[in-house]
Formats: structure tokens, sequence, C-alpha cells
């Protein structure tokens, strides 16, 4: 970073810039079409960004363009600051006017305008102001930079103080809520389901445009894989076991409501089975099959046993599977760590293989060159 800092001023400080540019700029080593093209686009974006700080430099605004631009900036200041004063105003004013007003004391709908027009200027707010921040009028493309930044600071430093974090735990725990009260009362409203549905579609799409508008992001990290296994795992033992077994007590042991219902004459729910099998076998042989289904497959104990042992096989089998194939991937990792070592060893190997060879080299060289040393000197060497 500090080589770039100075080389951008140590080159933009000199005279002759724009020749440097142009016979200079270009890196020799380049030879594949793509490169050298994106080498000739940054060329030609550096010389257009050059011409225009030297003509920004060299024609100077007059002074009727410096007093238009100062004006334009003085009235998008203006209109910004207008903007949220006159937000705040009116928040404060519809507030006051919803306490002292009797129609709306003790409406619930009433209640709800206020939340939704604050909701509606948190939305339409930043929007407005990021059209008059694209009329600002900036010379240099630097400077435009650089108030940018200021503000990617200001929106990071107060985003901390003033919105919100997406609770995803609460979120989670509130569709679990919603799926378990689904699952209670689908025995008493059988249309409940569909109202889930629409109701779940209405919320996601809500809460991702106030997450993406209001909160900002969690300051720990969530494990995505993490979250679904725990939310499948509290989704199905205590809230579809836990339904399932309200709702097994109230059909088999509570007694309906004895004004209303379609189960107000009889002691129990279960009991609706037994007369409308009394009332097929009542309506002729063409639908006996289904009083014998109910009393040998529904009534008989042993068909549920029966159920409920290839239901635990089959768990059992899967848990044996998921087993096997931790052993198996243990197995694979112990591989992968001997075939490292393996490797390790060979290149030790080779290593000192290779050493000894050059010791040899050496030792054979320096032998060769005793032997072909001229026999004077060998003499005179002999004599010393």
């Amino acid at each position: 970073m500090a080589h770039s800092f100075g080389e951008s001023y140590r080159v933009g400080s000199t005279s002759g810039i724009h020749a440097i540019t142009v016979f200079c700029s270009w890196d020799y080593k380049v030879t594949q079409k793509r490169a050298s093209r994106l080498q000739q686009d940054n060329i030609r974006t550096r010389l257009k960004e050059l011409l225009a700080e030297w003509q920004l430099r060299h024609s100077p605004r007059s002074v009727c363009g410096r007093l238009r631009q100062a004006a334009v900036l003085g009235l998008v200041w203006l209109l910004c600051l207008g903007t949220a004063l006159g937000c705040a105003v009116a928040v404060h004013v519809f507030s006051e006017f919803m306490i002292q007003s009797p129609e709306a004391v003790g409406q619930e709908a009433a209640l709800l305008v206020l939340p939704l027009v604050v909701g509606l200027l948190n939305l339409g707010a930043p929007y407005l102001c990021r059209v008059l921040a694209a009329l600002e009028p900036h010379d240099s493309p630097v400077l435009e930079v650089y108030v940018a930044i200021c503000r990617i600071i200001s929106e990071k430093k107060l985003k901390r103080r003033r919105k919100p974090e997406f609770d995803i735990a609460r979120n989670v725990l509130e569709l679990i809520y919603g799926q378990t009260l689904t699952w209670l009362g689908v025995l008493f409203s059988p249309l409940l389901p569909a109202v889930q549905i629409i109701k779940l579609l209405l919320v996601f799409y809500v809460k991702k445009t106030s997450l993406l508008a209001n909160c900002q992001a969690p300051r720990r990290p969530w494990l995505a894989s993490h979250m679904s296994t725990v939310f499948l795992t509290l989704l199905c033992f205590p809230a579809f076991l836990g339904a399932a077994v309200f709702l097994c007590y109230a059909v088999w042991q509570v007694k309906p409501s004895s004004t209303c219902g379609p189960f107000r004459t009889l002691d129990t729910m279960y009991e609706a089975g037994r007369v409308w099998v009394r009332h097929l076998e009542a309506a002729g042989p063409r639908v006996s099959w289904l009083p014998w289904v109910h009393r040998y497959l529904g009534e008989n104990t042993f068909f549920v046993f029966l159920v409920s042992a290839l239901l635990l096989a089959v768990i059992y089998l899967n848990i044996q599977v998921v087993r096997g194939q931790r052993k198996v991937i243990c197995l694979l990792k112990e591989q992968i760590s001997n075939e490292g070592e393996d490797k390790i060893f060979l290149i030790n190997k080779l290593h000192s293989i290779y050493e000894r060879k050059e010791r040899e080299e050496r030792s054979r060289v320096g032998t060769t060159e005793e032997a072909a040393a001229p026999p004077a000197l060998l003499t005179d060497e002999q004599d010393a």
C-alpha cells in the first residue's frame, strides 16, 4: 500500500506524465490476447483520467459555474436535512394526533397506522437521499470517491448504534412455534395448514425486506448446516412428537363438547370411527371391505406393533449405516495420513540417496584431479 501510495503521488507530480503513460506503461511480458486487451483498456482509462484532470486544471470553472455548483450542493444538502427533519416532525405530529383522536382509541386497526407510516418513511427516505446524492456535481472522480468513502464509514458506524441485529435464534423459534400450533390445531381446524402456508409466505418476504432495510448482520456468525440440524431436531422431537401425543390423548380420552362440533354426541372422538364403520356395514356389500380394514388394521394392536417394529428396524439400519460411514471416513483419514508419512519417508530416502551420490561424485572428481596432476609437480611435492 505504501509503495502504491508513493508511486501514485510521485508519478502524478511529474510534468511528463502523459508521455510516460503513453511510452512506458506497456508491459512487454504480456503475450496472451486477453491480457493484452485488458492492459490496453487500463492504459486507455488512465489516459482518459489524466486528460480529464489536465482539462479541469487548465480550464477552471467560471464564477457562474462555481455559483451554480455551490447552489446545487446547498440545495441537495438542504433537501436531505429537510427530509430527515420532515420525517421526524411528521411522525411526532401523527403520533400526537393518534393519541388525542377519540376515534382511534379502542380500535386495534388504528394502532397499526403509526408503525406503518414509520416503516414507509424508513424505507423511502434512504432511496430519496441516494437520488439526491446522485445529483451532486463532483468535478473530480477522486473527490467523489472520498465523499462516498466518508458516507461507506458513517453508515457502518451509525449502523451499529441505530439498526438492530437480526435475531436468528428468535426467528427460528417462532417458526417452530407456528408449526407446532398448526399441528395442534389441524384436528380442530383442517384448513389451518393452508393458512399457515400463506402466512409463512407473507412473513418471509416481509422479514426479508425488513432485514435488508432495517437490520444489520449479527456479530456472531451462524453455520447454516448447524442451524438446519438444530431446527429439524427441535421441529421433530419436541414439536411434532409433543403435538402427536397431545392429539392422540385428545382423540382417545378427552370428551368432546356437548354443545357444538361434529363429535358432540360421542364420549370420545375415537368413537366416530366405530359409528362410521356401522354405517358402512349397513350400506351394503359394496363397501364391506372398509369395515374389515378398520377392524383388522385400525383396531388390531398387532398391526400397530408390526408397523412400529418396521419403523424401529429402519431407524436401526439407518444408524448402522451412519456408523459404517463414520468408520469408513476414519479409515480413509488414517490411510491418507499413512500415505503422507510414506511420501515423507520416500522423499527423505531420495534426499539421502541424492546426497550420497553427490559425495561419491565429489570424491571421484577429486581422485581424477589427483591422477591427472603433472609428474614434475608431484616430484617437487615429494622433495619438499
